[in-house]
């Protein structure tokens, strides 16, 4: 099982998260398919705004976007962003980490929990290597105050050492990865 350890700076913020979790559940489901039902729209009394929703993906990905982002995350990550992905009108753009979390990042969300009041983890696994890379799923936690402070890739247990707002040194846990694989092959 792969998981990220992560301190938690602010509760409001984790229940934020929560959210986002729930969400990355939602489109793992098998048969999940963000199409609306057309049988289902009331057409009598729909709205221009609502109509022109049902038909244009790119906002349906920006509502999908502002609905999990508040304001705050959203300020990260185009703080991470700003060097990579600025459009030809020089707005940073911030929708391929929805992609990356509904698509990109290959495993399945299986636990998110609470430590401790300071500490959560969230548990994933996968059947492919690569996934997707953690990266940008760092990030992401970073964004609403959740600090990773360790992980278990796949392969070796890392302790993080936050160097700046976007980066860190991955310190290798030998011993503790030894003991967590025996673990979880027993």
């Amino acid at each position: 099982m792969l998981y990220i350890k992560f301190k938690i700076l602010n509760q409001e913020k984790f229940s934020d998260f929560q959210k986002v979790y729930q969400h990355m559940l939602k489109v793992r489901t098998p048969g999940f398919d963000f199409k609306v039902n057309m049988d289902e729209v009331d057409w009598a009394n729909i709205t221009d705004e609502e109509e022109e929703l049902l038909f244009d993906e790119d906002l349906q990905l920006k509502k999908r976007y502002s609905e999990l982002f508040p304001d705050y995350a959203n300020a990260f990550l185009e703080r991470y962003f700003s060097g990579d992905n600025v459009d030809s009108s020089g707005s940073i753009e911030v929708f391929p980490i929805l992609n990356y979390l509904e698509y990109g990042f290959e495993v399945d969300m299986n636990n998110l929990e609470l430590l401790d009041e300071h500490y959560g983890l969230v548990e994933f696994s996968t059947g492919n290597f690569p996934f997707g890379g953690m990266e940008r799923f760092l990030m992401v936690l970073k964004a609403y105050d959740l600090v990773p402070v360790e992980c278990f890739n796949g392969f070796t247990i890392y302790e993080f050492d936050w160097i700046s707002e976007f980066e860190h040194n991955a310190i290798e846990l030998s011993e503790k990865t030894i003991k967590y694989l025996k673990k979880i092959k027993t």
